[in-house]
C-alpha cells in the first residue's frame, strides 16, 4: 500500500516541477523570466510545512494522518486548478499543489518505521522504489502542449492521485491501528513499543515480536 501512495505521489512529484514555470506562464500575467521566478515561493512554502510535520509527525507518533491530510490538501489544490481560471487563485492552488511533497518525505519514513528487520526495510524500500518510480513515467507525459493554457486533464489526472494517496494512507493507518489493539488484547496493553522507542527491540522475530507495535 504504501508503495502504491508513492506511486501517486510521484505522477505529481514528476509533472509539477517539470511543467510548473509553463503553467505559471500561461496563465497570461507573468513573463518567461517572472514564471520562473514565481515557482519559488511555493517551493519555499512546502518546506516549510515538510519540516514542520517532521518534527509533529514525530511528537504525534504518527506518519499515516500526516501523508493523508498533506495528500488531501494537494489534492483540493489540483481541483482548484482544474476549475479555475482566475490567476489569483491558481496561483494559490499551486501552494496547495505542493505540499504532496510533503506526503513523499512521510511515506519514506513510514515504511522504515514499519520494518522491524534490516533485511525487511531493505526489501520494504525496494518494493516501494520499484513501484513508486514508475510513477514519473505517466506524471511526465500529462501536460501535453495542446492542453494549455490551463492543463485540465493533467490538473484531474493529478487530483485523482492525490485523493487515492488519501485514501490509501486513512485505510492503512486504520487497519495497522486495528493490528496494535489486537496485539494489545493478546500480548497485553502497555508491553508493546514502535520505533518512536529507543527500547524496542524486536530481534529476529521482527514484526511477529510481542512487543513490536506498528506506526500508524
Amino acid at each position: 500500500m504504501t508503495a502504491l501512495m508513492y506511486f501517486g505521489c510521484n505522477v505529481t512529484f514528476a509533472s509539477l516541477p517539470v511543467f510548473l514555470p509553463t503553467i505559471i506562464s500561461q496563465m497570461g500575467a507573468f513573463t518567461a523570466v517572472q514564471s520562473n521566478g514565481l515557482t519559488a515561493p511555493p517551493y519555499v512554502f512546502c518546506f516549510i510545512v515538510i519540516v514542520a510535520c517532521a518534527f509533529a509527525s514525530d511528537k504525534f507518533r504518527n506518519r499515516g494522518y500526516f501523508i493523508a491530510a498533506n495528500a488531501f490538501i494537494a489534492g483540493v489544490g489540483f481541483l482548484l486548478m482544474a476549475l479555475t481560471t482566475g490567476v489569483a487563485i491558481r496561483y494559490f492552488a499551486i501552494f496547495l499543489c505542493s505540499l504532496i511533497f510533503v506526503s513523499v518525505a512521510i511515506i519514506l519514513a513510514w515504511v522504515t518505521n514499519n520494518s522491524a528487520t534490516d533485511s525487511k526495510r531493505a526489501g520494504g524500500l525496494w518494493i516501494l522504489t520499484t513501484v513508486g518510480q514508475c510513477g514519473p513515467i505517466l506524471g511526465t507525459s500529462v501536460f501535453p502542449t495542446d492542453e494549455g493554457p490551463y492543463y485540465r486533464k493533467g490538473m484531474w489526472i493529478c487530483c485523482g492521485f492525490c485523493f487515492f494517496v488519501f485514501v490509501l494512507a486513512m485505510t492503512l493507518s486504520l487497519l495497522l491501528r486495528r493490528e496494535n489493539r489486537r496485539r494489545d488484547r493478546v500480548y497485553g496493553k502497555g508491553t508493546g513499543v514502535d520505533a518512536f522507542d529507543e527500547r524496542v527491540d524486536a530481534g529476529a522475530l521482527g514484526d511477529g515480536a510481542p512487543t513490536f507495535r506498528y506506526v500508524c
